[in-house]
Parts: C-alpha cells; sequence; structure tokens
C-alpha cells in the first residue's frame, strides 16, 4: 500500500472500529473509500484505487454499519431501491476517541446504491468522499500566473465558473478563492450555497465570517438561495453546483443587478461548459440571456487532476479570461457557435487540458497510459509522430 500505512482491524468489524478506520484514511490523505457487499475494503488515493483490507465484507455486517454509522432511513431508502445520499461527521473529545483530537472535526459524504455485484442481487454499495477540511492558500496551489492574478483580485460584478468532473478538485479551489478574498479583504462578505457543505470557511482574519448555507437543510433549492443573497449585500456569492435553468438564470439575475457570483459546474472543457450554461437558459429566452451570459461572464477555469509518474497527481488548469476584445470576437458569430470559436482559440494556444497533458508526458512526468488516455490514441499516434521525446 505505497505511502498509505495498514490499518488494524484486529478489534473486529464493528462501528468504532470503521469511525478510526475512516480517520485514518483521512490522516493518509485519502479521497474515497469504497465498500461493498462481499468486497474488500478499498480507497482511493491521488486518483489510483488500493485495496485496504484482507477480508472483505459480508452483506450482514455492512447492513450493521449503515445503520449504526448513518441511520435505519438510509437501509430502507436503499433497499427501497431509491438510493441515498448522506452525510458522516465525526468529532475528538477528551479520550482522543477514533484518533481525533478534542475538537477536531471531520467530515465525509456519502452514497449508497443497490446493485448486483458477483451475483448478489440485492448488495449495496457505498462511496465516502472525504471532505478536507485544510483548505490550501490560493498561492500554494501553482496556478499560472494570469489565472492566479484573476482569482486573486476578482471583478466586484459578474460571473466566474471552476468546472471540471467529479473528483477534480472543483471545489477545493473555489473554496481556496472565498477563503483568500474573506482573510485579505477586510470588507468581503462571502455566502455560499452548497449541497452538501464542504470545506468550513472564514477564521480570525474575516471581519465578517462567511454564511455557509446548505440545500435542503437552510434553502430548498440554489435559485432560492441566490434570490435571498441579493437582499443581504454580499461581496460574492458562491453556487456550489450549476445545474439546473432556475440557477443559470438567478446568477445572470444576480449579476445584472452588480454581485459577484461564482460556481461550480460538470464539465469536460471550458468551451463544453460555456455551452452547458447556455443550454440551460429557457428557451424562450435564451438568446437575449445568452449575450446578457456573455457579457457578464468574467472566467471559466477548467481543473483536471492528472495521475503522475511519481505516484501522486497534479492540477491543469485550462481557462478562458473574458475580456472586451474576446467578447466582440465572439459576438461576430451566433451565440450557438461561441463554445466552438472558445475551443479553437484554446487549441490555436495549445492551452487545452490535453496540450498540457502532452508537455507533461514530454518531461516524463506521466506515463503514456495517462497521456493515451487524455488524447486519444490516433491523436498520441500522430503527436508521436511529429515530436520526439
Amino acid at each position: 500500500m505505497t505511502t498509505l500505512d495498514k490499518f488494524d482491524f484486529s478489534a473486529g468489524l464493528t462501528p468504532d472500529v470503521f469511525r478510526a478506520f475512516f480517520v485514518h484514511c483521512y490522516r493518509h490523505g485519502v479521497s474515497d473509500i469504497h465498500l461493498q457487499s462481499g468486497g474488500p475494503l478499498v480507497l482511493g488515493h491521488h486518483g489510483r484505487k488500493i485495496r485496504a483490507s484482507a477480508f472483505t465484507l459480508d452483506h450482514s455486517t455492512l447492513l450493521l454499519l449503515i445503520d449504526s454509522l448513518f441511520s435505519p432511513l438510509v437501509k430502507a431508502r436503499i433497499q427501497a431501491g431509491k438510493g441515498d445520499d448522506a452525510a458522516l461527521q465525526l468529532e475528538g473529545d477528551s479520550q482522543q476517541r477514533y484518533g481525533l483530537e478534542r475538537g477536531e472535526r471531520i467530515r465525509f459524504r456519502a452514497n449508497f446504491t443497490q446493485a448486483t455485484i458477483r451475483g448478489l442481487n440485492t448488495a449495496i454499495a457505498v462511496t465516502l468522499r472525504v471532505i478536507n477540511n485544510q483548505i490550501p492558500a490560493l498561492n500554494s496551489l501553482g496556478l499560472p500566473d494570469p489565472l492566479y492574478q484573476t482569482l486573486a483580485h476578482l471583478p466586484v460584478e459578474g460571473i466566474g465558473l471552476i468546472v471540471g468532473p467529479t473528483g477534480s478538485g472543483k471545489t477545493t479551489l473555489l473554496t481556496s478563492v472565498y477563503q483568500h478574498h474573506g482573510e485579505t479583504t477586510p470588507d468581503c462578505k462571502v455566502t455560499t450555497y452548497e449541497d452538501p457543505i464542504e470545506g468550513l470557511l472564514g477564521g480570525p482574519n474575516w471581519l465578517l465570517q462567511p454564511q455557509q448555507c446548505e440545500i435542503g437543510r437552510d434553502v430548498p433549492t440554489y435559485a432560492e438561495g441566490l434570490r435571498l443573497s441579493m437582499r443581504q449585500a454580499p461581496t460574492i456569492i458562491g453556487i456550489g453546483e450549476v445545474r439546473d435553468s432556475e440557477t443559470v438564470e438567478g446568477m445572470v439575475s444576480a449579476a445584472l443587478s452588480g454581485h459577484l457570483c461564482l460556481g461550480t459546474e460538470h464539465a469536460f472543457s471550458a468551451g463544453h461548459a460555456f455551452a452547458r450554461s447556455i443550454r440551460m437558459l429557457p428557451a424562450e429566452n435564451r438568446e437575449p440571456l445568452a449575450h446578457d451570459m456573455l457579457e457578464l461572464m468574467r472566467f471559466i477555469v477548467m481543473q483536471r487532476l492528472v495521475p503522475t509518474t511519481d505516484g501522486r497527481r497534479c492540477a491543469i488548469q485550462e481557462y478562458v479570461l473574458f475580456d472586451d476584445e474576446f467578447r466582440e470576437s465572439l459576438r461576430r458569430h451566433e451565440y450557438t457557435q461561441w463554445a466552438t470559436v472558445l475551443n479553437k482559440d484554446l487549441a490555436a494556444q495549445e492551452t487545452r487540458i490535453s496540450d498540457q497533458v502532452w508537455k507533461k508526458y514530454q518531461e516524463n512526468r506521466v506515463s503514456e497510459e495517462t497521456v493515451r488516455s487524455y488524447l486519444g490514441n490516433s491523436e498520441f499516434i500522430k503527436r508521436s509522430q511529429h515530436h520526439v521525446r
């Protein structure tokens, strides 16, 4: 288990042992914990899957763990074929239970699904995402200087998106932006809407502590949160995930009224994020709202965490910084073509994620297997014929 110490399960597979195991995973930089009926414990570590137990987890044991660690209601929803999401929080006390210091708190986001696994039709799969409470400093992330300067000196109004697939560090980057501005801008007020709340913002250097609202607990929807926030004089409105028409329209409305709205979105390129955001706008008003969005968009950052040859991962970004010249170049085209133009511009500059992974490959920092997965075989062969490592 390279760089990961083995955990001692000799005390049995009790809920408290698993709580201690989860703390162990947190301490060792694990990103995901996978539990399956009849399967071993498997961990996600620096983008790779690692077996963490010699034993396999009996189906009945997993059901008991779900009851104890979460709730019998969770089990009932799973067995009804509905699946479920839940949060788990562990907190240390004076006895330092589970290996946590007094007052130390760690959190996990869990997803539960019933499935057929190795012939068992009612098997259960549990995935716990470790929520990292440590917010990295923005200047420690190794961002390209133009991008760092943009994120460190935000505009007073507009829209900014940080996009990528699940597990690409979108939320970590955005949380670092919030924390940076809360600590360095005396009159900054940050209000976020998240599902669930991940990094806990705030600290002694904040004049006004941030307001982090959880969807379903504090407000019903992102759109309602946006509506409420416009009456609270925020400096930054944060949206945990831009995923529906009402949220996109709400961000445009808030930005038009002079607010700065930042959010994350699932997308596989900066151009895809722009096109997806436009497609989520109401069909009857899509074109005029798309033009509003073009005026309001300040940046789109696409991030991936790429496995490197040293067994770790590095963050790579492709990004578009919107200025008057770039907006004018897009206005020469139909709004339905803007994403295509944007992607062509990134390709011409060789600043796409695939271009940067190729450069890492040329520097022997990523493997051939990795670069093929980002470029595709035909593009890899074409580039290999024109470049010698």
